[in-house]
This record gives C-alpha cells, structure tokens and sequence, in this order.
C-alpha cells in the first residue's frame, strides 16, 4: 500500500540519494521501516523510477558496503500507474548499532538523526542482548551488608555468602555487573542516588530536605519510606460510626512507585530520582521514559512489563519488593479507588512523572483561584468541564479563570470546540 504521509517508521523520496542509507540505519537500529522511492515527498504524488533496474541494484550495493554490520532488508519493485516504485523494507533485527560511515541514526518523528552518545550505548547493549545493569564493571571488591540485612528479613538463609550474590545474578563469571555496584553498600555510579524535599508553603521554602548519593539502592527506598512517614503520617479520622487510620499519601501508593522509580529509571541519565513533597501531593520524578516496545497505553493499563533493568527487577522481586507481572499501575491506581482524587502519571522521552494526591487535603474554604491552582496541581492535564464540576462554579467564570491562566503563562490551551483542553506548564 502506498501512503503519501510520512511516518516515523516510513519515508518517501522522489528519488535516490545517499541520505537513504542514513535512514536504513535509524530503520535497523530500532523498530524497522519502509522507504518508497519514486514519490514527490512534497507534491504528494508518484512520478516513478525511470532505471528501476539499475537503481535497484546500486541501492542494494551501497547497503551492503556502507552499513556495517549488513541489516535485514529487502528491496521490491512495486508497479502503480504505469510507473515503477523502489521499496525498501528493513526488518527489526538484533545486531545492534548499525553504522553508517561510522555513524548510528535514528528517527525522530519524520526526521532521520544522529543518535547521542546514550542511546549509542543502549543500542550496543541490545546488540549484545543485555540491559544496562548487566554491564560488567572493573570492580573487585564491594559490601553488601544492606543487602544481607534485607534478605534475611524476608528470605532467611543459612549464610550470606559469594554464591548468594551468584544466586541472585549479582555476580556473574566471577566478576561484579552494574546492578551489583548498585545494590552494594556503597557505589561509583553517578547517577545512584535520590533527593527528596518537603517543601513549605511555596517552592522557595525548604522544610525538609534529604539527598542520598552512591549507596545501595535498598538505602534509598527505605530512606524515601521514612521521609513520607515523616511528613506524612497516618492520621485519625472518623469513617461512619469508626475511627480509622489513614495516610495521607496511601503507603502503597508511594511504596510502589518508589520501588518501581528504582527498578526501572535509566541509569545511564546523569540524574537522581527526585521526590517533591507538597501539602497537597506527592510528585515523583524518575529519569528516563518508557523502555522501547512499551508504548504509554500499554504502560498505564499494565498490558505489558519490559524491564529496563534485568537484574535489579529481579533482585528486588526476591526481596519482595517489586511484582514481576506489570501490575504496578493497577497496584497503585488500587489504593485510591475509595478516594475522588487520582494519581496522574506524566510521560515524556526523558522521564516519568507520577503525582499522588494528599487524599486528607481538604482546600473547599479556600479562596477559588487557589482551588484551581490545587486542581491543576495533581491533574496538569484538564478540561474546562473538570474545572466547572470541581470548583462548582458556571462556564462564564471558569472560561475567565482558564484565560487569566493563559494569559500569565501558567497553561496552555490545546486543540478546539469540543476537543479542547488545558495543560500545565512545568514552572506552575
């Protein structure tokens, strides 16, 4: 089937030029693709190729000597109109990076571009058919007492020993992997830390402020754990005719998106896991999106777990930490089905924002532009009839607030008439 749209996965050119060969590279690297030459990309029409033949066979010629190593291909002749079409179709395969001169590539929406040095190693990784935490590291010797302590607690063992570290994957042909440095009491890894911050009531005000850098990933979960029951622990309140205990930030909830931030963030991004602790919520900040082959439908509605990180998902799902089976949206979607409020998930290339709601925060005597603030706070994504159902208020009123909002820079309208909806900008 032709298509004169081009695609992330597609590409159309009038004719031949070795820019092709940098997008059969992207193509290999990644998710596969097709390119049909023969098409005006910019007139949107099929003007053919005159020597198919011989085109044919110097496309193939300059694949095979300029992309090394050679990518799964194939190149057909397609007949339409009485003129002929060259496709060029690049099968996903597992020999990862694909160089061309030298170069790997990728694509970006409709472009063709260099990969950076990240996703460079990323792709050599995947050639070699490991995560990054199965990288071998020049490490000899590394402690593991929090490690010991905590498998004692859950899975007591005779005696903690090399064969225990072989048995759990963190040592492999009798040498130390990322994931070991990671889980050892101390670590050379820069990006291995947290930093966690209660703030008051603006962001310029510091209540608490607590950053852990270099030492066992155990010690940062347990750490964040202490910080929300700190700032946030259970309180008293009156359900029908009994006294029951309640978070504020239901403990699950956070236990779970902390331990799956630490199991699944991308270490190879120079950056901690952030935690920022408001009266009103809980925001969350893991480095790095989506593992490839997840998109965002399948991430929130748990169709699909790829672990980013082998060895650290199963580590901590000995420990009883993490769950194996993809089921951490629903467990922490879950533990707000008695509440209004919702957790919100927020995905981007770089990185995953999830934003607990404070379930005791009660805002109804405050003044209505600091509701709406409130609202936009643990729902940064919204529309105006969300706005009128949550504050009660007519769609006059909610239209003047929405434009105050836009007008100072706070959100951004997107789309028109019935699709239209309202996003926050991240310095609101």
């Amino acid at each position: 089937m032709i298509d004169f749209i081009e695609k992330k996965n597609y590409e159309i050119k009038r004719g031949y030029s070795d820019s092709i060969l940098k997008t059969v590279s992207a193509f290999a690297n990644y998710d596969g693709g097709r390119i049909i030459i023969g098409i005006d990309e910019r007139k949107k029409e099929v003007v053919g190729v005159k020597d198919y033949i011989d085109s044919k066979l110097t496309i193939e010629n300059k694949i095979n000597d300029t992309i090394v190593p050679r990518p799964d291909y194939a190149i057909n002749v397609i007949e339409i109109d009485n003129s002929h079409l060259i496709e060029i179709v690049v099968y996903p395969s597992d020999s990862q990076p694909y160089l061309y001169k030298g170069i790997a590539y990728q694509r970006k929406d409709t472009s063709t571009i260099p990969v950076d040095q990240m996703s460079l190693i990323e792709l050599s990784l995947k050639g070699k058919n490991i995560t990054y935490d199965q990288k071998k590291v020049d490490k000899n010797i590394l402690s593991f007492k929090a490690l010991e302590r905590k498998l004692m607690d859950v899975r007591p063992i005779s005696e903690f020993n090399e064969d225990t570290l072989i048995t759990l994957g963190l040592k492999v042909n009798g040498g130390y992997i990322v994931a070991s440095e990671l889980f050892a009491d101390e670590n050379s890894i820069s990006s291995s830390g947290i930093d966690m911050v209660k703030f008051g009531s603006d962001i310029s005000t510091f209540v608490d402020r607590v950053t852990i850098s270099q030492r066992s990933i155990l010690i940062l979960y347990e750490e964040a754990i202490k910080m929300l029951l700190k700032h946030y622990p259970e309180i008293e309140k009156v359900v029908g005719f009994e006294r029951k205990k309640v978070y504020p930030i239901p403990y699950e909830a956070f236990r779970e998106v902390i331990a799956n931030a630490i199991a699944h963030r991308n270490y190879l991004i120079n950056a901690y896991i952030k935690v920022e602790m408001y009266d009103n919520r809980i925001e969350v900040i893991s480095p790095g999106g989506l593992p490839k082959g997840i998109s965002k439908e399948n991430f929130l509605n748990d169709n699909l777990s790829i672990p980013r990180n082998n060895v650290i998902s199963s580590v901590l799902y000995n420990l009883s930490i993490i769950e194996k089976f993809g089921t951490g949206i629903r467990r922490i979607n879950r533990e707000y089905v008695k509440f209004d409020k919702k957790p919100y998930f927020y995905i981007k290339d770089n990185l995953i924002k999830v934003i607990l709601p404070n379930v005791l925060f009660n805002d109804e005597n405050m003044k209505v532009e600091v509701r709406l603030k409130n609202f936009i706070d643990i729902k940064p994504e919204f529309t105006r009839d969300e706005i009128e159902k949550h504050l009660g208020i007519n769609k006059n009123h909610a239209v003047d607030l929405l434009n105050n909002l836009i007008k100072e820079q706070r959100i951004m309208k997107e789309g028109n008439g019935p699709n239209t909806s309202y996003v926050k900008k991240s310095d609101f």
